[in-house]
């Protein structure tokens, strides 16, 4: 029987963890390796080399501003879910997150995992701010988060949204200052992350919600786009 291995994105850990029998082995990579797609794409070559026996790989990952372009499944199979970034698979599916895009476009998403990494645009600026000076910070704060004009917190039941609110808003009142960003809050689902553990069961079921990369193979930034679908041009959360 063929293993099954999980190398993802951290952001994915504490939702995988509850999911996943014990003995599954898992590695989860840096939350900001998103922000520089070359690294990312080192980082989750490295870890699928380092898999000595041929495996059946979930990949907890979307595309990610084409951060998984180029990544060679080596003798694995990769299973990947078919989204251009983690909001999706957070929301659940791929048809959740158009249907949101179309209602509410330029929306910026936050979880508890992305709060806790301070990977927002309030925790960029302080960086920026830490590592330039205010007037840098200021300009490249502009250019990454200006267009966006709604903030979405997305947590997996009511009591997480509450023990999440005050960094949220910490966030969203920044946010609000500085690109008069409307705050929400919306309930996700682990349905795709569900869907996606029992893969390796289903791999020639063609689902179309997934991307299944053989032995020898190369994930390309094609496979991930649907019928009259453009190339995504952004590496934003959401968009």
């Amino acid at each position: 029987m063929t293993p099954t291995v999980i190398i993802s994105c951290r952001v994915m850990q504490e939702l995988l963890t509850q999911m996943l029998p014990e003995d599954t082995p898992a590695v989860y990579l840096e939350i900001t390796l998103h922000n520089t797609p070359k690294k990312l794409s080192a980082a989750l070559q490295k870890e699928i080399d380092a898999v000595a026996q041929p495996s059946n790989v979930i990949v907890g990952y979307g595309l990610c501003g084409n951060g998984l372009v180029g990544v060679k499944s080596r003798a694995h199979t990769l299973i990947i879910p078919r989204t251009h970034d983690c909001v999706a698979i957070f929301l659940g599916s791929h048809q959740r997150y158009v249907r949101r895009f179309f209602a509410n476009p330029n929306t910026y998403y936050l979880t508890r995992g992305w709060l806790e990494a301070r990977d927002d645009p309030l925790h960029d600026y302080l960086d920026y701010v830490r590592d330039y000076d205010e007037e840098t910070a200021d300009y490249l704060v502009e250019m990454k988060y200006r267009h966006y004009r709604r903030l979405c917190m997305v947590g997996f039941s009511q009591q997480e949204l509450s023990e999440c609110r005050a960094m949220a808003m910490e966030v969203a009142n920044f946010c609000n200052s500085r690109w008069n960003m409307e705050y929400e809050e919306t309930i996700g689902t682990t349905s795709m992350l569900e869907s996606l553990l029992k893969m390796p069961a289903r791999l020639n079921s063609g689902d179309p919600e997934f991307v299944v990369i053989p032995p020898g193979g190369e994930i390309s930034m094609e496979m991930f786009l649907r019928e009259g679908e453009a190339a995504p041009q952004a590496m934003g959360r959401g968009e």
